[in-house]
Order: structure tokens, then C-alpha cells, then sequence
């Protein structure tokens, strides 16, 4: 994977958090004691985009755990919002023990007029997956990019990503945030996704951590 950028954020009484902005599929990465963010829907069976990639990569194992996650309600293991987590077991092709399935909103479900409950939603789904994380003492959490493609519906690209690094460092920052996390990342697949994050980081006033444009190999 190609590292674009890393930045420090600030976690209380402790050391910093790393949050490293990636390109390429979050597939790339690799962790022994990390984990991968499905974006899944509330079946957690499998879908399409990079649901359907991880599904794949993942295989049969990967397929009857989500399999073995409890029903809530008719047709739901994880509501809106919500994160669920499988693991530690050997995933096929995927590089880490964990995948954590992250739920967010369709916006496409919701008046654009009205975009208060999607949005509260979609921070919701960013900061679970941590909790989960937290659960199971991880290291490292890697985000594919929730409800940023067709189910990001009127709200622009930029505003959902936002959303969702918004999210990452405001559990950081709380009382929430846990001791053995050390790095966070954000996967970009297409450029146009890599140059929001930067944008958005920028915005944010994030402090740099190190160069750009690194290859890096995860352990």
C-alpha cells in the first residue's frame, strides 16, 4: 500500500494515536493484531463493492462467522450505526485475525433537507467499530470508506468522509479511547477519495507525522 499521509492525534494521558491516510483497497493491509472495517450492511452476510471484496477474500471462514453473529431482529445482525466484529480466526487472503462490520447509513433513505439523523449515524458506525476494536485489545484499525459511494446519496463526498475522520479523532481524543491502539488507518481505492482525506485533514489542522508517498509494509 502507499502511504499518503500520517498524522498524530492527540489521545488523553497517553501517546498519540496515528492516523495514516492509504491508497488502494483496504485489502492492502496487514496486521497481526489488527483489523479491517467492512462496510456492511445490517444482513453482515455480504454485499457488493468492498463488501463483496472482503467477502471474497475471506472465504468460507470468513462467511460462517458472520454467519454465527446472533440475529437482532428479522433480516439484522447489526443495526444502522452499529459494529459487530469476527475474529481472531485465518480469513483466506485478508492480513489481519478481525474484521469489524461497520453499518452506516443510506442517505438516499433519508430527505437531503434533513440530513441530522444520517450524519449523527454515520459518526456512530466510525466510533462503534473502535469500541469493537477496543473489545478485543487491537493495535491497528484499518477503515474502508463508509457510505461513501452510491449510498452517500445527495451529501457530497467530502462531507461524508469528513464525518467520519471527525468521528475517528473525537473517540480518540475521549475517555473512551484505550491504550493499546496505535494506529488508525483510512483506505482511499480511487485518487479522488485520497485528495478528500487530504483536504479534510487539512481542514482539520491535523499535525503531520512523516512524508508522504511511502510504501509501507505492515507487520
Amino acid at each position: 500500500m502507499i502511504v499518503k499521509a500520517s498524522y498524530l492525534l492527540p489521545r488523553k494521558g497517553s501517546s498519540n494515536v496515528n492516523l495514516v491516510l492509504a491508497k488502494g483497497p483496504v485489502l492492502n493491509f496487514h496486521h497481526k493484531n489488527g483489523a479491517i472495517v467492512n462496510a456492511a450492511n445490517t444482513l453482515c452476510l455480504g454485499g457488493g463493492g468492498v463488501d463483496g471484496a472482503i467477502s471474497e477474500a475471506g472465504g468460507e471462514t470468513l462467511y460462517q462467522d458472520r454467519e454465527k453473529l446472533p440475529m437482532i431482529s428479522l433480516g439484522m445482525r447489526c443495526m444502522v450505526g452499529d459494529a459487530v466484529i469476527t475474529g481472531p480466526n485465518d480469513y483466506g487472503s485478508i492480513g489481519t485475525p478481525y474484521v469489524i462490520h461497520a453499518v452506516g447509513p443510506n442517505f438516499l433513505e433519508y430527505d437531503y433537507k434533513k440530513y441530522e439523523k444520517p450524519d449523527q449515524l454515520l459518526s456512530s458506525a466510525y466510533k462503534k467499530a473502535l469500541e469493537r476494536a477496543k473489545e478485543a485489545k487491537l493495535e491497528a484499525v484499518a477503515y474502508s470508506l463508509i457510505s461513501a459511494g452510491i449510498y452517500k446519496g445527495m451529501k457530497t463526498r467530502h462531507d461524508v468522509l469528513k464525518i467520519g475522520m471527525e468521528a475517528i479523532a473525537e473517540y480518540i481524543s475521549s475517555d473512551e479511547c484505550y491504550d493499546e491502539l496505535t494506529d488508525v488507518y483510512m483506505f482511499g481505492y480511487a485518487q479522488i477519495e485520497i485528495d478528500s482525506l487530504l483536504e479534510i485533514a487539512e481542514e482539520l489542522q491535523f499535525e503531520k507525522a512523516e512524508m508522504a508517498d511511502k510504501v509501507e509494509e505492515n507487520e
